[in-house]
């Protein structure tokens, strides 16, 4: 069955949540889904502390239904595209979801790729708290 909302926020990453808090709390009776296919919410902006060695990597992960701010609606689905003239996303279940207006908070994917030469000198002995810090590093320089 195919739902609509008021708002359908797109990523249930620390800007799609902060966003849906923000809205239920101004508006308590506002209807507000995210799509949020992951289990786990990664605390990203914590990223920079990990890098420098001053908070644990692990404490930036909770669970997904932790965080999910109170009256919002989780669609634990992936979003694939966008249909704007339809004011429809279809989600990865063959499912559709319309909304009334559309928020894209989608994240990002780290891409070890897309430096060349990164994979392969990082090598399979880096934990992810080592990523962390050579992306900062990268960044900065």
């Amino acid at each position: 069955m195919n739902k609509h909302h008021q708002i359908l926020i797109v990523g249930g990453g620390s800007g799609g949540l902060m966003t849906a808090s923000k809205m239920k709390l101004e508006r308590p009776s506002i209807d507000v889904a995210v799509i949020e296919p992951s289990e786990k919410h990664i605390y990203q902006p914590a990223w920079t502390l990990v890098g420098a060695n001053t908070f644990d990597y692990e404490k930036t992960i909770r669970k997904e239904a932790d965080v999910m701010p109170k009256g919002v609606i989780w669609i634990k689905d992936l979003a694939l595209t966008f249909e704007p003239k339809k004011n429809e996303v279809p989600l990865g279940s063959g499912k559709k979801v319309t909304y009334d207006y559309l928020i894209l908070s989608p994240g990002i994917q780290i891409d070890l790729d897309g430096i060349e030469g990164l994979k392969e000198k990082m090598g399979k002995k880096w934990s992810l708290q080592q990523l962390c810090r050579s992306q900062i590093h990268l960044a900065m320089h």
